[in-house]
């Protein structure tokens, strides 16, 4: 009877092929680590750990605006630092210069030194930041934020400071820094270095004013929408409820519409939509002009940035004006002073919550990066001494396979 040795050569082979893959499995996890070769390995730990990957670059993705954001703060608050110990040296100038006892050489050498103090927080206020963008001028980053005209000023003999005009917007750009949660990035000029509160007097005569069609307008940034047959009571009251902080009244003697900050910084409105803020003769009608040139040319615009108390210190010395001196710009300045550590403090807030965001985060990320390795990293002791036990075995099943299945022609013809 003929005896076929096929059956079990076949069943030897496959057995055999399955420990050389499963061999060549294990010897691949101990040269990458990884105990996730192909998704058929593993596909669900192969799904968890793909999603892993995606957390875990959107965390490090959070931790390096962060680290941007902190960075361009600390810079900022450094040239916020140098401003204050300015203003507090022009507001023992301003407190010399007032005393009464100095005479008029003394007062125009004293407003030599304020001119150089005004010069130097120019340098300040149209500061960059290390990547090159202004750091003061909200969303316009790559233009000087303040616009610094040159002159000559009686008593001065070098080219002076005269004027200085905010040219940067209100806009400022918000980063992610955690899922659904972010931080407005920018800083703006005409808020951290204000001194007063704005006030606006309106150029028209509102009372009987009613709105003829719809309008919309921005007052520092919050939207104003004023319908059709609404008077001037109601425009009052629609902007003192937008959130704006900007209080809205009536003039009772030349019944105009004014404006007046609720904090110092400058107020900035732009029409989206109407003509009425025209005709109520707040701003121009002359096209090009943008906020925060664009008031109506009769309308009085009063309250300044520290740099115009300062320009108004430098002025009031050389004219010898100790009154002045003493009392509209030490007030000035004071509150200048406010301003600067009002937005100090309201900084050194912010970069405490970036503080906890980043530490919370790097915590995330370690936890998302042990859960992956639990999943995805080999176990090399482990590996290492299941490839030595199928070498063994291998050579075991190699050796007997090979005294078993050894037909020869004999064994046909028995």
């Amino acid at each position: 009877m003929r005896i076929s040795t096929y059956m079990s050569m076949q069943d030897s082979r496959f057995r055999m092929s399955e420990r050389d893959f499963r061999m060549s499995q294990v010897q691949r996890a101990v040269a990458s680590s990884q105990a996730i070769g192909e998704l058929r390995d593993a596909p669900v730990d192969a799904a968890h750990v793909t999603r892993l990957d995606s957390s875990g670059k959107r965390l490090e993705k959070y931790m390096k605006n962060i680290d941007y954001i902190r960075g361009r703060w600390l810079q900022a608050e450094g040239y916020m630092n140098e401003a204050l110990t300015i203003v507090h040296r022009l507001r023992e100038l301003s407190i010399q210069g007032a005393n009464g006892i100095y005479s008029r050489e003394s007062m125009n050498n004293m407003a030599i030194e304020v001119d150089a103090l005004i010069s130097e927080l120019s340098l300040i206020i149209n500061a960059k930041g290390g990547d090159g963008q202004y750091l003061f001028a909200g969303d316009e980053v790559s233009t000087p934020p303040f616009l610094i005209n040159i002159g000559r000023v009686p008593g001065i003999r070098r080219p002076s400071i005269t004027s200085i005009i905010y040219e940067g917007d209100i806009n400022r750009s918000r980063v992610e820094i955690t899922d659904g949660q972010t931080v407005k990035s920018n800083l703006k000029g005409n808020e951290i270095f204000w001194a007063e509160n704005q006030q606006i007097f309106g150029a028209s005569d509102t009372e009987g004013f009613m709105v003829s069609e719809q309008n919309r307008f921005i007052i520092d940034e919050k939207e104003v929408v004023l319908e059709i047959g609404d008077n001037i009571h109601t425009v009052v009251r629609k902007i003192n409820d937008s959130g704006a902080p900007v209080k809205a009244s009536i003039d009772p003697v030349t019944g105009s519409l004014n404006l007046e900050t609720t904090v110092p910084h400058q107020i900035w409105l732009e029409p989206a939509e109407g003509r009425a803020l025209i005709d109520m003769g707040l701003l121009t009608d002359r096209g090009g002009t943008s906020p925060p040139m664009n008031w109506h040319p009769d309308a009085v615009v009063a309250g300044g940035s520290i740099l115009d108390q300062g320009l108004t210190l430098r002025d009031a010395l050389i004219d010898g004006d100790q009154e002045r001196v003493g009392g509209v710009v030490i007030g000035g300045l004071d509150k200048g002073l406010d301003t600067l550590l009002r937005n100090l403090a309201d900084l050194g807030a912010k970069g405490e919550r970036l503080e906890f965001a980043v530490n919370r985060l790097a915590d995330e990320f370690l936890t998302l990066t042990e859960w992956k390795s639990r999943l995805a990293d080999a176990d090399l002791t482990e590996a290492i001494t299941e490839m030595s036990m199928l070498e063994y075995t291998q050579r075991a099943a190699y050796h007997i396979a090979g005294r078993i299945l050894q037909p020869t022609l004999m064994d046909f013809l028995r």
